[in-house]
């Protein structure tokens, strides 16, 4: 005899609560909803992961799924973050990766080809960090078109609760990723203290969140400014590297890359990557991102004499 699956059955079952609670309701919508929870309840067990290539060959079909879910549910929130996310992860932990590994070796014309890719996933993650904001307050798409000191007073008062740190960071760490990677548009540059207006901000509101990532950021950015002040710059990386105990290693990695290297530093530059392969596993909650810092401290230290 033929057997109705558990899954058609649960399936039926949401169909005819739709219909007697609403008269009516969009199953996939629902299923996409109740998808989106599911995906915020599962992140920290992929931000704890150990294996830094299968987490890289996964990424790509996420991005995929999410991009379909997406398109399903385009204003949730929790979709709307995890895809911004994953871009993000990707693009930074193993495309650039690759570009760097391909520039050291002279392979200029590859690494720029997966530079561009960089560029596209930051563009994407950009936007879809826009839009996330634009739902909670659709008055951004005329904040960024002020000066950079209107953009700071708006989001001063638009944006005063602790859990606004999360959205501002990422919106934040999205666009001074793409400026990252577009360094020869001169345009792209020049936004750089609009990047850096967004993360200020979500340190004000939380300066612990993600590990202090925010901090990071204003280290390599300020780092990375035409005119750099690399005292401040440091001042950033000393406030990461306190916040976290050290544990968090992106911060010694990051120190070392764009202060150490900036500065002229080798024993500084050293010593920071040296902290970073020695650590075992100081902070399994970030357990992937210290991973993916080991893997480019490795390649940096390999490298050293082509950087000083």
């Amino acid at each position: 005899m033929y057997q109705v699956s558990p899954s058609r059955r649960l399936r039926a079952a949401v169909a005819v609560l739709c219909v007697a609670m609403f008269g009516g309701c969009d199953v996939a919508k629902f299923t996409a909803d109740s998808t989106a929870g599911l995906f915020t309840r599962a992140a920290p067990a992929f931000e704890a992961y150990w294996d830094y290539e299968l987490a890289g060959e996964a990424l790509p079909a996420t991005i995929v799924q999410f991009e379909g879910i997406l398109r399903v549910i385009p204003d949730n929130d929790a979709i709307l973050a995890q895809l911004s996310q994953a871009y993000m992860a990707y693009a930074y932990g193993w495309i650039e990766a690759e570009v760097e590994a391909l520039e050291f070796e002279g392979e200029y014309d590859e690494a720029d080809a997966q530079r561009r890719r960089t560029r596209t996933m930051y563009v994407r993650a950009l936007d879809l960090t826009r839009h996330r904001i634009r739902l909670r307050n659709e008055d951004i798409d005329v904040a960024v078109r002020g000066t950079v000191e209107d953009l700071e007073a708006w989001l001063y008062g638009a944006f005063v609760d602790k859990e606004d740190a999360e959205m501002l960071l990422w919106h934040g760490y999205a666009w001074g990723s793409y400026i990252n990677s577009a360094k020869d548009d001169m345009e792209a540059v020049a936004d750089l203290a609009y990047a850096k207006a967004f993360v200020a901000r979500s340190i004000e509101l939380d300066p612990d969140y993600y590990n202090a990532a925010g901090y990071t950021f204003m280290g390599v950015a300020t780092a990375s400014e035409m005119a750099a002040d690399m005292d401040e710059a440091k001042v950033y990386f000393e406030k990461a590297l306190a916040a976290t105990e050290r544990r968090a290693l992106q911060a010694q990695l990051n120190m070392a890359r764009h202060y150490a290297v900036k500065t002229g530093n080798r024993a500084l530059f050293d010593e920071l990557l040296e902290e970073v392969m020695d650590a075992h596993d100081p902070l399994p909650e970030a357990r992937l991102a210290n991973r993916i810092a080991r893997e480019r401290a490795a390649l940096y230290m390999e490298n050293a004499d082509q950087l000083f």
